[in-house]
């Protein structure tokens, strides 16, 4: 009777079994395939010096979406870090062009972005506003105001021989130094998120906000340390970028597609907008993936404009596969935080 119950009982949906799947793992599939494709139809791009080159760009937005993903995975959003990455990193070379030491920019640099991590924290968990819109206006703050109070001219060239600098030169057995350097973000990220307390918690609190608060969690702090850890990730992802690039413009026309990037990178991961959902593997391989079809577009030539359309249906069919495998319940939208 028992075996002809079992045998009755109805079997998991094709919804509930690929919402139970690591995402990650069907990403990295698709980036192998998604480069059989380009090898065979795109010359050069099997090159060392393309690949190089990709995985040293995508290490940069890969730290980007590591912070963004620690927010979300928190059932919030971070609209900031494209503004704190491109801003704090031109007020560095802004400092150091005006005569400050590198270190003590940087210092002085790091406290900047340690305390937009902190507002926004406030505005979010204390304050209760809207994270979309906090963030995104504290992203744009810090735009402007790198622009209006700390810039003299629109364009900072990294010195050579700074520490910035020395990110993305060399490499370590043959592994370029900006790929070490995301490696080792994302080990500890995933440390974080799977063996600590707090980020055990930060996981639970974005499952079921209200559970995670009636339980005793502390939801509030806990949040706050989220927006914090974006926030210096994306100093970090900032450094990286203009020691890669030996400048940065802070203008909406580079704030905005790399925050899209960032977001891309994040959702095709399969860290779930309505929180609690997403493995740190899973933006390694949502990493890899939009660079390796950045490289393709770039290699084909095709213009911005397509590029763009190219990439908004991507993050689309990202974001409405993510609706589908994880449908928002009247408990998850009452304690919603974006």
């Amino acid at each position: 009777m028992a075996v002809a119950a079992a045998d009755a009982r109805p079997g998991l949906s094709l919804r509930d079994r690929l919402a139970r799947a690591e995402q990650g793992f069907f990403v990295l599939v698709i980036t192998v395939v998604l480069c059989v494709a380009g090898a065979v139809t795109t010359e050069g791009f099997l090159t060392g010096g393309n690949f190089a080159s990709l995985l040293r760009l995508s290490a940069a937005f890969g730290i980007l979406a590591i912070g963004l993903a620690i927010v979300i995975l928190g059932k919030g959003i971070d609209l900031s870090v494209a503004g704190v990455a491109l801003g704090c990193a031109q007020a560095t070379l802004a400092f150091m062009s005006g005569g400050m030491s590198e270190w003590q920019a940087i210092l002085l640099i790091a406290g900047l972005a340690l305390v937009i991590g902190v507002v926004n924290g406030l505005l979010v968990a204390y304050l209760e506003v809207p994270a979309l819109f906090a963030t995104l206006a504290t992203g744009l703050l810090t735009i402007g105001g790198v622009d209006i109070f700390l810039l003299d001219q629109n364009f900072y060239a990294l010195p050579p021989g700074s520490a910035i600098s020395a990110l993305s030169n060399g490499s370590v057995l043959g592994v370029p130094r900006p790929v070490l350097i995301a490696g080792a973000v994302f080990l500890l990220a995933w440390l974080f998120v799977t063996f600590t307390a707090p980020g055990r918690l930060i996981r639970a609190m974005g499952d079921n906000f209200a559970t995670a608060r009636s339980t005793g969690a502390p939801v509030r702090p806990l949040q706050m340390l989220t927006y914090v850890l974006s926030a210096l990730l994306a100093l970090l992802a900032g450094y990286v970028t203009v020691s890669i690039q030996g400048s940065v413009q802070t203008t909406v026309t580079s704030f905005d597609p790399l925050l899209f990037t960032a977001l891309t990178v994040t959702v095709i991961g399969g860290v779930s907008l309505s929180g609690g959902r997403g493995t740190i593997l899973g933006v390694l391989a949502g990493a890899l993936f939009v660079g390796v079809l950045n490289n393709l577009l770039i290699l084909h030539g095709l213009s911005t404009a397509m590029q763009d359309l190219v990439r908004g249906g991507v993050l689309i069919a990202a974001i409405a596969l993510d609706a589908w495998l994880h449908p928002r319940d009247e408990e998850t939208a009452k304690t919603d935080e974006l």
